[in-house]
């Protein structure tokens, strides 16, 4: 019995080193042979999924700057020079001011 490697093993231990490509290629070899072998289709199809995978988490990540200058942001803290209390009469203003703020 020589060191030889089962090829569909094999296939499986490039899929687990992150070698689609090399385990891709071997797939297909197996499946020229016996193209009903659902094992190698499956550990295919999957090899060729991850060589195309985007991390989305990556793409949506946004930098400080993006962060800080971004124009749309709410302000967390409320102004005392409020709109609202601009329409109150002075006296109101006062109280309101005394109790809100």
């Amino acid at each position: 019995m020589g060191l030889e490697t089962e090829p569909l093993f094999q296939a499986w231990s490039y899929f687990r080193r992150r070698k689609f490509r090399q385990c891709s290629e071997l797939c297909s070899q197996l499946l020229e042979g016996a193209p009903g072998e659902q094992a190698a289709w499956s550990l295919k199809t999957r090899a060729l999924t991850e060589m195309v995978y985007v991390d989305e988490i990556e793409m949506d990540q946004e930098g400080i700057a993006e962060m800080m200058l971004d124009e749309n942001a709410i302000a967390q803290v409320a102004r005392k020079d409020n709109f609202l209390l601009s329409m109150l009469r002075p006296g109101v203003q006062a109280v309101f001011c005394q109790f809100f703020f």
